[in-house]
């Protein structure tokens, strides 16, 4: 009887490692992981982490033309020299999001953002419309930037007055 089970226990064991099968592409788990690193793309910029902001980008990413390993650096550059004269705390508010999977470790994804800073009162005002095209993969199971272009479709244009102030 023993060598029955313990037959019957191993044909088992053998069958089910046979029919093993790769884990499923889990759509929902994945666009979430996509939404929050859209989020912290934001996040970083909004609070300056710079460093943070590296690490959503691929070895071999691009950022508008920069690097991966360089974008930190890049944009601390950027918002020291605040060539938009944006006023602070700025934020980033995303919308209209839309991720297209090429494969289980491979997306596309197009979203917007506003980028809004405080007028003269204080009050919330958008300085900027952004439009972002993504390439994004998985790298050690967490989703990166392989590739981000930001273009910005609406943008502040400098007036008379500015212009006179720069002169």
């Amino acid at each position: 009887m023993t060598y029955l089970i313990k037959g019957t226990a191993v044909a088992a064991l053998l069958l089910s490692a046979g029919c093993q099968q790769a884990p499923e592409h889990n759509e929902a788990a994945d666009r979430a992981a996509i939404h929050q690193l859209m989020m912290e793309y934001g996040r970083t910029l909004d609070e300056r982490d710079f460093d943070g902001f590296t690490q959503l980008w691929t070895e071999d990413g691009d950022y508008n033309g920069t690097p991966g390993p360089d974008t930190g650096e890049t944009m601390r550059e950027v918002f020291a020299k605040n060539a938009s004269g944006a006023r602070e705390p700025n934020f980033h508010v995303f919308f209209n999001e839309v991720v297209t999977f090429d494969g289980p470790d491979k997306a596309n994804a197009t979203s917007m953002s506003f980028w809004v800073v405080p007028n003269e009162q204080g009050q919330p005002e958008p300085l900027m419309l952004g439009q972002y095209e993504d390439e994004l993969v998985r790298v050690d199971g967490t989703w990166k930037f392989k590739s981000r272009k930001v273009n910005a479709p609406m943008a502040p244009v400098p007036t008379d007055e500015s212009e006179a102030e720069a002169e």
